[in-house]
């Protein structure tokens, strides 16, 4: 069978993440499960060790490629000590706060960003179905993973922010990938332990204040904290009906 990644017609797995159990972290609970959410009806259901697919990823592509890149990113993301990696708690001039990192392999980080959309891209699981890339977009982010080509900060930015400080909010959970547009462009988030991922795919609708916050080619990165009424709005938004008070 053909390994989506490497494109080689090799033994496949019969397991392979979606997404990669350390962004599960602490969302497990005393037995080792956790709750996925469908945003329709913000139904749940609880899983075990996550969602594998079979037959999608080689073991090299698998384990090796990818997993080097999932190693880095759980240091970055979860507190791992990483030689010359700085970070500190910051607030701008318009009081918004976030967490500034410098000195992140900007190769590795965003390679791993591209990784995740697009392995959310290629699963037939109902959970990701909302993620399509499109012909285009898939085969243009496969090859960059693959060949090791994170292109520039502006290609498939991820803007990363979080709403962790804020107990009253749901964190213990992992949210559907949801499609939505800007600027009639397309673009994904996906709402991960109290962290959310937004993926912008189409070049001409990013936000200019996107350029300011994720990752560049030097190697720095913010990650915004959400407000407490801006993190309401946004689970209430993607639920598609109220379900926190504002």
């Amino acid at each position: 069978m053909t390994c989506k990644l490497c494109l080689q017609d090799k033994q496949l797995l019969k397991k392979s993440h979606i997404i990669p159990n350390f962004m599960y972290g602490d969302l497990f609970d005393g037995d080792h499960s956790l709750f996925k959410v469908r945003l329709s009806d913000w139904s749940k259901q609880k899983l075990q060790t996550g969602e594998y697919e079979a037959n999608i990823l080689c073991a090299n592509c698998d384990n090796k490629l990818i997993g080097g890149l999932e190693n880095y990113a759980c240091q970055v993301l979860y507190g791992g000590k990483i030689n010359g990696v700085e970070m500190r708690n910051e607030i701008n001039q318009n009081g918004v706060e976030f967490t500034y990192a410098k000195g992140i392999d900007y190769k590795k980080f965003k390679l791993f960003l591209l990784s995740l959309v697009w392995r959310c891209s290629i699963s037939k699981r109902v959970f990701y179905k909302q993620v399509e890339l499109g012909q285009k977009h898939e085969e243009t982010i496969r090859a960059m993973i693959y060949g090791g080509d994170p292109g520039k900060q502006m290609d498939y930015p991820c803007f990363i922010s979080s709403y962790r400080k804020h107990n009253e909010l749901p964190a213990k959970v992992i949210s559907q990938p949801t499609k939505f547009r800007h600027d009639g462009g397309v673009a994904y988030s996906i709402i991960l332990g109290g962290i959310v991922y937004m993926y912008y795919i189409s070049k001409h609708s990013v936000p200019q204040v996107i350029s300011e916050t994720v990752i560049n080619e030097h190697g720095e990165l913010k990650i915004v904290h959400m407000p407490l009424d801006q993190a309401k709005n946004l689970l209430n938004h993607y639920t598609q009906h109220r379900v926190f008070p504002v």
